[in-house]
């Protein structure tokens, strides 16, 4: 039986759609998911909502709606999808001239939402746009400058991010190679959490059912609470690491003129010796 699910228009406030969308228009698109495992979403610009059905029964289309300060720009705003082996890529297109426009009372962007089947894994590619991911398999994401909000993930996720801003909840475990200027909030890891390097960026990190690991913290900050497991940091530069009710072993291998304030730490304690 061919799998096909609904992706339909975002709901916004009435006032929000008479201020940012002069002119709509729908768009429609049949998503092919025999034999698909995992979905990649190019959003770039524009905003997405997307939700994993639990029974993957739905409907064999995909709506959205495209809106633009110009009526002329409507045509070159596009909804396309292909397949790549096992993953179907469906791509939110500004074509043309109209290519990364939005600012003011100069805009064109695409609005959509929509189910996917729960059992499916989700990779994320969002540029200045937003972004809403729930209930699906794990997610894996590149945020540029955009805005990300990620719930009820019971398996991995991994996620980049830039200057944007991304707030998850609720997911499995996690892996942050990069955090630049960009803020991260998370609550509730069933598993552990892995970062890479910490730039100027801030990132909190609360309620951990397991470990974790940092390489580095430049001149950012980073403050972690609740966590059932061991805290371990490679190095730290000028930034600032605070932590509070840490289960098990706190371990600091490299401080630079940062500051490290740790309250509640119930194992044990490893700091470097004062320079």
């Amino acid at each position: 039986m061919r799998k096909t699910f609904v992706l339909c228009a975002l709901l916004v406030p009435a006032v929000a759609m008479a201020d940012e969308c002069k002119y709509s228009e729908p768009r429609e698109l049949k998503l092919k998911l025999d034999g698909i495992k995992s979905v990649l979403l190019d959003v770039q610009q524009n905003t997405i909502k997307l939700t994993g059905n639990g029974n993957g029964n739905g409907i064999s289309e995909l709506r959205g709606s495209a809106c633009a300060s110009d009526a002329d720009m409507l045509k070159e705003l596009t909804v396309h999808q292909r397949r790549d082996g096992d993953t179907l890529v469906v791509t939110l297109r500004q074509e043309g001239t109209i290519h990364g426009i939005n600012q003011g009372n100069h805009y064109a962007y695409l609005n959509m939402a929509g189910n996917v089947p729960a059992n499916l894994q989700v990779q994320l590619r969002l540029g200045s746009g937003n972004a809403d991911i729930g209930s699906v398999a794990s997610l894996e994401a590149r945020v540029g400058s955009g805005d990300l909000h990620a719930s009820a993930i019971n398996g991995p996720v991994t996620v980049t991010v830039g200057s944007g801003e991304v707030e998850l909840h609720g997911i499995g475990s996690l892996t942050m190679p990069t955090l630049g200027s960009g803020d991260g909030t998370v609550t509730q890891v069933d598993g552990d959490v892995k970062v890479g390097n910490v730039g100027p960026g801030d990132l909190s990190v609360h309620n951990v059912h397991g470990n974790v690991q940092i390489d580095s913290v430049g001149s950012g900050n980073v403050r972690l609470n609740d966590v059932t497991g061991n805290v371990a940091l490679h190095s730290i530069g000028s930034g600032n690491l605070r932590l509070d009710n840490i289960g098990g072993n706190l371990s600091v291998q490299r401080t630079g003129s940062g500051d490290i304030h740790q309250r509640g730490v119930r194992g044990n304690v490893h700091l470097p010796k004062p320079r």
